[in-house]
C-alpha cells in the first residue's frame, strides 16, 4: 500500500486552512493534533491526486461534531468527481465511487476501492464543523520490478511508454489482468491480448497472464463462447501463442491442449466450405461494432475482421499443435477454407489493419490506414494499427500517427490512457484535471456502446498496445522458441536514436541504435548465455 498526498486543490469553498491538506505529514491522528483543515457548514474540497491511482481514501478525522456525515466521489477527472450519480451516466458500476461515510472523533479510516486521480468530499449539514487532519489516497500500485524499458531521443515518445507502462501496472490486481481499474475490473480475456504483449515487454514473466488464460477456460466450459464473444475465444488461442513463445513451458502449453482441441472443433463447425465465418456475434472493438441493423458496410467490414482474426488464430492453434507433436490437419482445413474466402475493407482503420496482419497487404488498405491521421484509430487495436502501417515500411508515418493519437490524450491531463478515445473529441474538450469553462466540452459529452459519459474508463490496460509496438518494431527485438532466438531488426522511424531492454526466461537483452551520419544505423546487442541473437539491417 502507497500513500500518496493530494498535490492541488482544484476548488474549496467553506474550508478553513484548506492548503493543509496538501502537506505531506506522518498519517496519525493525535489527541493535540494541531494544523487542521476545517469544513463548516456544506463545505467541499476537490482534491488532485496529480496522477491516476487504484485504491481508496485515508481520512485522519480530529474532531467531527455532531453532524459526522461526509459525501465522498472519486473520480477520473473533475468534471465526473462533481456529477450527480446518472448525470452524464455517472455510475458506481464495478466499484463504489459515489458514497457518504460517517466520520469519527480521533479516527482514521479509509473508504473506497476505485479508479480515480481526483476526490471530491462535501460536509452534508449546514451545521457541520469537521476537523481533519489529513487525507491520503490509499493506493495500490504494482511494485515488481520492471525489467523492460525504453528510451529514444524523442521526450514525448518516452513519455508515452511511460504512461502505458504505468497503465498496465494499474491494472496488475487481484493475481489478474484486469480491463481497467473503475469499471472493467474482470478478466474480460479477449481484451487481455495488447496487455498479455505488454506485461511481456514490461515485465518478462508475468503469472496474472496465466493466471487470466487459466481463469477464462474453467469458466467457459465448451461449447461456450468466453464471456459470450466467439471473437474472445479466439484471442485465447492467440494470448496463450504469446504466452508460450516467451515461456517456451512446453507442459503449459500441454495442459492447455484438450481445450484447444475442443475450441478448434466448435471454429471450424463456424466456418462454411467457401470460407465464410458464419459465428453467432461478430465483435472486434467497440467502434466498429454495429448490431444487426448497421449498414450492409458495417456489417461487411466486421465480417472482414473477424474473418482476419479467424486466419490469425488459427495459425497460432498450428503452430501450438506442432510445437507439441499434435496432429494439424483440422488447423489445415480451416486455413485452407478461409482462404477461399476474398475481402476488401471499405471504411474501417482496425478491420483494414486486422487485415494486413492478417496477410491481405493491399494497397487499398495501405491509403486507408494513412487518411486523415489518426482520425478512426482506438486504444484497444493500437497495436495492429501501427504494426499494419508498418507493414507497409512506413514506419515514420506510424510513429507520427502513434504520437499524435496518444500525445492528444495527455494534452488533455491523461496519467494513463484511457478505454477508447477520438482524436475529434479534443477539438472542444477541456483538460481533465480543469473545470469546463462556457462552452467546452468535458469528457463526460463523449464516448459511445458501454462507455457513454462518466462509464468511460480513463484507465484501460488495452491501451497498452504502444509498447509491444515500440518493442517490436523501433527497437526491432522479436522473439521465438521460448526467448531462446531473438531476432534484432530495428525501424528508428525518424528517431536518431533508441535503446532498451527486454527481459527473458534467461535474462535481460539489451540494445542501442543510433543514427549515423550516412543514414545507418549502428546497433549494440548485449545478451545472456542462452540467447542465440541475429542482427538484420
Amino acid at each position: 500500500m502507497d500513500f500518496v498526498f493530494p498535490v492541488k486543490i482544484i476548488k474549496a469553498e467553506g474550508v478553513t486552512n484548506a492548503e493543509m491538506l496538501l502537506r505531506p505529514k506522518t498519517l496519525q491522528i493525535g489527541l493535540k493534533t494541531k494544523d487542521l483543515a476545517v469544513f463548516s457548514g456544506k463545505a467541499y474540497a476537490i482534491l488532485d491526486f496529480g496522477k491516476e491511482l487504484q485504491g481508496g481514501v485515508r481520512v485522519l478525522t480530529f474532531l467531527s461534531g455532531p453532524q459526522k456525515d461526509v459525501r465522498l466521489r472519486f473520480g477520473e477527472s473533475v468534471s465526473e468527481v462533481c456529477a450527480e450519480l446518472g448525470e452524464k451516466n455517472a455510475t458506481n458500476d464495478h466499484s463504489l465511487r459515489d458514497m457518504n461515510v460517517s466520520l469519527r472523533d480521533y479516527s482514521d479510516m479509509t473508504f473506497g476501492c476505485t479508479g480515480f486521480r481526483f476526490l471530491r468530499i462535501d460536509a452534508l449539514s449546514a451545521d457541520a464543523h469537521i476537523q481533519i487532519g489529513g487525507i491520503a489516497a490509499a493506493a495500490q500500485i504494482d511494485c515488481r520490478a520492471e525489467p523492460g524499458t525504453f528510451t529514444s531521443s524523442d521526450p514525448l515518445v518516452n513519455r508515452i511508454w511511460e504512461t502505458a507502462a504505468y497503465t498496465m501496472r494499474l491494472c496488475l490486481q487481484n493475481g489478474y489482468l484486469w480491463d481497467g481499474i473503475k469499471r472493467d475490473r474482470l478478466v474480460w480475456i479477449g481484451d487481455l491480448y495488447p496487455e498479455t504483449r505488454a506485461s511481456h515487454c514490461l515485465f518478462g514473466d508475468t503469472p496474472e497472464v496465466r493466471n487470466s488464460l487459466d481463469f477464462a477456460r474453467e469458466e467457459t466450459p465448451l461449447p461456450e463462447w468466453m464471456d459470450n464473444f466467439p471473437s474472445y475465444s479466439l484471442w485465447w488461442i492467440m494470448i496463450l501463442h504469446s504466452e508460450y513463445g516467451r515461456s517456451g513451458d512446453a507442459a503449459y502449453l500441454r495442459e492447455n491442449i484438450p481445450y484447444l482441441r475442443g475450441m478448434l472443433s466448435q471454429i471450424s463447425a463456424c466456418v462454411t466450405a467457401e470460407g465464410e465465418t458464419v459465428y453467432p456475434q461478430n465483435f472486434i472493438d467497440w467502434p466498429t461494432y454495429c448490431e444487426k441493423g448497421g449498414s450492409a458496410e458495417d456489417i461487411y467490414d466486421l465480417k472482414a475482421g473477424m474473418h482476419a482474426l479467424t486466419v490469425l488464430a488459427m495459425r497460432c492453434a498450428k503452430q501450438l499443435l506442432e510445437e507439441t507433436g499434435e496432429d494439424t490437419a483440422l488447423c489445415n482445413d480451416i486455413l485452407r477454407r478461409l482462404s477461399l474466402k476474398k475481402f476488401s475493407v471499405n471504411s474501417r482503420k482496425q478491420i483494414a489493419a486486422m487485415r494486413v496482419w492478417a496477410g491481405d497487404k493491399t494497397p487499398e488498405n495501405e491509403k486507408l490506414l494513412l487518411s486523415g491521421g489518426a482520425k478512426g484509430f482506438s486504444t484497444f487495436m493500437m497495436y495492429e494499427l501501427l504494426s499494419g502501417i508498418a507493414a507497409y515500411g512506413r514506419y515514420a508515418e506510424a510513429l507520427s500517427l502513434c504520437k499524435e493519437y496518444y500525445g492528444k490524450m495527455l494534452e488533455l491531463g491523461a496519467t494513463s490512457f484511457w478505454e477508447d478515445f477520438d482524436i475529434s473529441w479534443a477539438d472542444d474538450l477541456c483538460r481533465i484535471d480543469e473545470i469546463p469553462k462556457a462552452g467546452q466540452k468535458d469528457i463526460g459529452d463523449y464516448g459511445d456502446f458501454c462507455y457513454i459519459g462518466y462509464r468511460h474508463s480513463l484507465c484501460h490496460a488495452w491501451s497498452a498496445g504502444v509498447i509491444p509496438y515500440l518493442t517490436e518494431t523501433i527497437l526491432g527485438i522479436r522473439a521465438e522458441k521460448g526467448c531462446a532466438k531473438i531476432t534484432v531488426q530495428p525501424h528508428l522511424s525518424g528517431l536518431s536514436w533508441a535503446r532498451g531492454t527486454f527481459p527473458t526466461p534467461y535474462g535481460i537483452v539489451a540494445v542501442e541504435h543510433v543514427l549515423q551520419a550516412d543514414g545507418t544505423v549502428k546497433t549494440s546487442v548485449q545478451a545472456p548465455a542462452g540467447v542465440e541473437v541475429t542482427v538484420e539491417k
